[in-house]
């Protein structure tokens, strides 16, 4: 983050969990399918979202060819209204998992809550809740990140952000934690590739990419090397 390049939060806390566990437990304490899904979802998040980017920007594109520019972006600044509220609420669904996970660890760990369980339902509907409504607001933040690859006109910022709300809702529906960010960002490098190639930032995002192959190893020895702190002064 202080770099601007937009990082994952959720992989950011699965590299925590990891790193933790391994000193705690060992490399056995991990699982390895949910990982290797994570690895999997990591790099296909930011391609699906960018294929459908791509896809509906043609589409909307040979829909709208004989209309004039001025027609296209009002109704697009209005279309924007239910595109951000669709990013918003996948947004919001996606990323309450990861909450759910944290509040469904602590109640286990304090003996509230028994292995074998589930997240409370009433915990799952708050968390749902709160992340679209809190998340909705960061909605432009993240849109900010995806330009520093291209820059939207309303057609294309309606493309992007629906492109990104049916990934993360369809991932959320799977099970499978994703990045908003990514996915997002591969949106709207979609929707700028239906211009031409040259029109994506390639070189951002390289570098982009290489921060998201970093996050989970280095948050993973950040909460290893919490963990030992906390057992030396302990001891």
């Amino acid at each position: 983050m202080v770099l601007g390049l937009p990082t994952s939060s959720s992989h950011a806390l699965i590299g925590g969990f990891a790193g933790a566990a391994v000193m705690k437990a060992g490399f056995g304490s991990l699982v390895a399918a949910g990982l290797i899904k994570i690895g999997v979802f990591m790099v296909m998040a930011p391609l699906i979202g960018m294929t459908v980017g791509f896809v509906l920007m043609v589409i909307t594109i040979n829909i709208f060819k004989n209309q004039t520019p001025g027609r296209v972006d009002k109704v697009f600044r209005r279309g924007q209204l239910l595109s951000a509220a669709a990013y918003s609420l996948g947004h919001g669904t996606n990323d309450a998992q990861k909450t759910m996970g944290i509040i469904a660890v602590l109640l286990f760990t304090t003996g509230h809550l028994a292995a074998s369980s589930t997240c409370p339902s009433g915990c799952a509907l708050r968390a749902r809740g709160d992340g679209a409504r809190h998340h909705g607001r960061r909605l432009a933040y993240r849109e900010d990140d995806g330009h520093a690859h291209h820059q939207l006109r309303p057609v294309g910022g309606f493309c992007a952000e629906t492109a990104g709300a049916i990934t993360l809702i369809g991932t959320a529906i799977g099970g499978i934690p994703v990045s908003t960010t990514h996915t997002i960002t591969g949106s709207i490098m979609g929707v700028g590739a239906t211009q031409r190639f040259s029109a994506v930032r390639w070189g951002v995002a390289g570098r982009i990419i290489t921060a998201w192959i970093v996050t989970i190893p280095a948050s993973a020895a950040v909460a290893a090397l919490t963990w030992w702190v906390l057992r030396l002064l302990q001891s």
